[in-house]
């Protein structure tokens, strides 16, 4: 699959904001989940100024590409995105989704340049916190720093998660545990998800075939795990769902209920 061509000119870095304005991290509806959601009043007054919103994605426009330069972290206000690598073959390789409140760039700090591409999966707006000034707040903000840090780590269990020997029936299982922890992070038991991402996506991501996703979606449906309606999806038995996902879940020994909150702080 080839890449589509830039909605804006490839040359600079697509991660430039085009500015609309300071954001206002106080009455964001992302705050909790986001960087500043651990900073008080005065800290989060302080952290503000920083923050550029980004005009509003499209579907299918891109906010970086391989090769840009990277000078920007990219909080997720609304929507969903995914980033994706296409190998020398022309095979495009889903490599994460990011929803709400979730952070995206950290990959590109040590190389200085995005290793992957990142598109819009649905209209979305996103944030841009320079790296530079946010290395120098999170120095003076032991809070901030922290929650940078539980970022990435769950970025890195995320992937690590699907990176083991498990069956085709674990993988789906817990991708949708995960991302219903994801999207729900204020409800202990989530029961319906509206997906962004397509069944080839999703395919992609887990390693699979999409004849395979669909076959086992049909088999948990047939099972009473679950109701597919195309990218609507109710999950009918989230703690069977979650039993089957167990062994590929860092947060399985701490049960269910944990599991869903652990996962998505």
């Amino acid at each position: 699959m080839k890449e589509s061509q830039p909605a804006e000119g490839h040359g600079a870095s697509s991660t430039t904001p085009l500015d609309l304005g300071r954001s206002r991290c106080r009455s964001c509806q992302q705050r909790e989940r986001c960087l500043p959601g651990t900073l008080g009043a005065s800290q989060t007054q302080r952290f503000e100024p920083m923050v550029q919103r980004r005009r509003p994605l499209a579907s299918g426009e891109h906010l970086f590409r391989v090769g840009d330069t990277f000078r920007h972290l990219c909080a997720v206000q609304s929507g969903c995105l995914k980033t994706y690598t296409i190998d020398a073959e022309g095979r495009e390789h889903v490599m994460a989704f990011h929803f709400p409140g979730e952070v995206i760039g950290l990959d590109a700090v040590f190389p200085a340049r995005h290793l992957t591409s990142c598109v819009a999966l649905t209209g979305s707006q996103v944030c841009c916190l320079p790296y530079a000034s946010l290395g120098t707040l999170t120095q003076e903000m032991p809070e901030l720093q922290t929650q940078l840090l539980r970022m990435l780590s769950r970025d890195m269990l995320g992937a690590a998660s699907i990176a083991g020997d498990y069956t085709a029936n674990e993988r789906l299982a817990g991708f949708l545990v995960m991302v219903a922890a994801r999207l729900h992070r204020r409800e202990p038991t989530p029961t319906s998800l509206n997906l962004a991402m397509s069944r080839q996506d999703i395919a992609n991501y887990l390693r699979l075939a999409p004849e395979t996703v669909s076959r086992i979606l049909a088999r948990f449906q047939k099972d009473g795990l679950v109701k597919a309606d195309r990218r609507h999806i109710a999950l009918l038995n989230p703690d069977g769902l979650a039993e089957i996902a167990a062994c590929m879940n860092p947060y399985a020994r701490f049960g269910v209920p944990q599991l869903q909150r652990n996962a998505a702080s």
